[in-house]
């Protein structure tokens, strides 16, 4: 079992919470730790509203991505996750290949609809025509650095990792499912009871066992286009608490939730990391490099 480490912006933090040193920081402490990606999400333009309610501010993702690939050099780098329809296809790839070439082939990119109408208006994009745009875009990613493509227009230089950096789809749906059976490299679902999944827009998975069975649906379908269900990285956020300070973390509860995550397929977990003004971020980070990850190393 794998761990990301999500920094998260929180809402009107002081300056000093998100500064260039401390992120650095980060990055490298989550590197020296033994996370194996880092991930920033994708917010440009959220409503006061939703940040008054529980929404995060947040970086350019692809920006602060690139800005951690020079202070590190192992730990894999994902935007998490990059709202697609958000942005016109040849940018969202030209930020693609550009954080991967720069980081020597770090990124993964996991990708999603997203949710938020008003967001949508703000950007100008239209908020019904998301899931259009969001298969468009993943088609021109899949093709535009393909040998032998010749049209115009070109988008170089390439990314290091070819045709073209993997591709994590966020989602709880059976639309996303199929998109990642037909296409994609992982799947990034979140745990979301009821209450959560009508905010978020997407299907409820509350439990294990309709993360079980949704798992095994996906199998089936990556099997029925002919690719290997094994081949399949599947990331699954929520399911893990990380903001109690280092003297409470139990490492014992995280790695039995961990096994019971990895008996049903899981290969890989987010971890969150609230960028406030307390050093629970540091905290969570170190307990993880000292109790966590080294047992599930020697697994």
């Amino acid at each position: 079992m794998k761990l990301t480490a999500e920094l998260m912006l929180v809402p009107y933090a002081p300056p000093e919470a998100t500064s260039s040193a401390r992120v650095a920081d980060l990055a490298r402490a989550a590197e020296g730790a033994g996370f194996d990606a880092i991930g920033f999400n994708d917010h440009p333009a959220p409503a006061k509203r939703w940040l008054d309610s529980g929404g995060h501010e947040a970086f350019d993702p692809f920006a602060a991505l690139t800005f951690c690939a020079a202070v590190t050099s192992r730990i894999r780098l994902m935007p998490f996750l990059a709202v697609v329809p958000y942005r016109h296809p040849l940018l969202l790839a030209k930020s693609v290949a550009t954080v991967d070439k720069l980081s020597d082939g770090r990124l993964v990119v996991c990708a999603g609809t997203g949710y938020l109408r008003g967001e949508f208006a703000s950007l100008g994009a239209d908020f019904e025509e998301r899931n259009q745009r969001f298969d468009d875009a993943l088609s021109i990613l899949q093709s535009l650095w393909t040998d032998g493509w010749s049209e115009s227009p070109q988008s170089r230089p390439l990314p290091v990792q070819l045709p073209h950096p993997p591709i994590w789809i966020g989602g709880n749906s059976a639309l996303t499912r199929r998109r990642v059976a037909a296409v994609a490299q992982g799947w990034t679902p979140m745990m979301a009871g009821e209450a959560l999944s009508k905010v978020t827009r997407t299907a409820a998975i509350s439990s294990l066992d309709r993360l079980r069975a949704a798992i095994d649906e996906l199998r089936d379908m990556t099997s029925g286009y002919g690719r290997d269900p094994d081949s399949l990285e599947i990331q699954v956020n929520g399911a893990l608490h990380s903001q109690e300070g280092a003297e409470d973390l139990s490492a014992e509860r995280y790695l039995e939730s961990i096994a019971s995550l990895e008996g049903i397929g899981v290969t890989q977990v987010v971890v969150h990391l609230e960028l406030d003004d307390s050093r629970r971020a540091e905290e969570t980070i170190a307990s993880f490099g000292t109790h966590v990850i080294p047992v599930l190393n020697r697994g």
